[in-house]
């Protein structure tokens, strides 16, 4: 299935443009404010997730994905399965989302330990 629009950031950066592509069946493009794009995108997320809701996950290994190095962050008691919810701040999708039921915190616990004796292993190994 080819593209049938393409979004693209204003020269002056203001906002985005929304371009309907030959094919699509529609002509012109739709200017776009940063809210007006940040409503885009999370009614976009709530419609795939509806569409993907009852479907296996993809496996995850060597998946692209887009990674955030510097954001807002919280991390939440998640009432409905007693786990942890971590919230954060996605430049790209805005708020963000992931509950670990009580066993996954368990694991990533054990998974963040074994990360931090590898750096700390690989830091004493360093020349001076």
């Amino acid at each position: 299935m080819s593209a049938r629009m393409q979004v693209i950031q204003k020269e002056d950066g203001s906002g985005a443009t929304l371009r309907f592509l030959e094919g699509s069946g529609l002509e012109g493009e739709i200017d776009l404010t940063l809210g007006q794009l940040s409503q885009l995108i999370a009614s976009l997320g709530r419609v795939r997730f509806a569409l993907t809701n009852n479907q296996p996950q993809p496996p995850i290994g060597n998946a692209p994905f887009l990674p955030v190095y510097s954001t807002n962050w919280a991390l939440q008691i998640d009432a409905l399965t007693e786990g942890s919810t971590l919230a954060f701040q996605h430049p790209a999708f805005g708020p963000v989302g992931v509950v670990f039921p009580p066993g996954d915190v368990e694991t990533l616990i054990k998974g963040l330990k074994q990360h931090r004796a590898l750096m700390a292993a690989n830091t004493s190994r360093k020349p001076s």
